[in-house]
């Protein structure tokens, strides 16, 4: 949340810092013509909205970059994205591969317990069934 409030914020204050008299080519000034004399909250849900609908990578057609410098944030932040969730996808990947080698170890010292036990056969295939 906190990539997503900086980000939103610093896309804001690159369509805020832009000259006054071009506000129409700002992502904001397009969407919202009067942006500068609009109160900061509706300001700050339309650049959460840009920020998370980035992040998510659902896509946006009404705010989209209007200058250079919009253009060239946008294109960092979504390498960031695709960096988050890259990191994410692989750290959920670990977790699914580190539980597997847990079971597999658990099984072979089952394995392993009842052979050195002399568990009766049939108490082992009981065992195999409901684990």
């Amino acid at each position: 949340m906190l990539a997503v409030h900086f980000a939103g914020c610093f896309y804001f204050l690159l369509a805020a810092s832009y000259p006054e008299e071009k506000d129409e080519k700002t992502w904001i000034g397009s969407a919202l013509p009067d942006f500068r004399n609009k109160s900061p909250w509706v300001c700050y849900i339309y650049a959460m909205y840009w920020s998370i609908t980035t992040l998510t990578s659902v896509g946006y057609g009404d705010l989209h970059a209007q200058n250079s410098s919009e253009m060239v944030f946008e294109i960092f932040y979504m390498f960031f994205n695709l960096g988050l969730t890259a990191y994410l996808i692989g750290n959920m990947t670990n977790l699914v591969v580190h539980v597997t080698s847990r079971t597999r170890r658990f099984v072979r010292y089952r394995s392993f317990f009842l052979l050195v036990h002399e568990v009766a056969k049939s108490i082992t295939s009981a065992m195999t069934i409901k684990v």
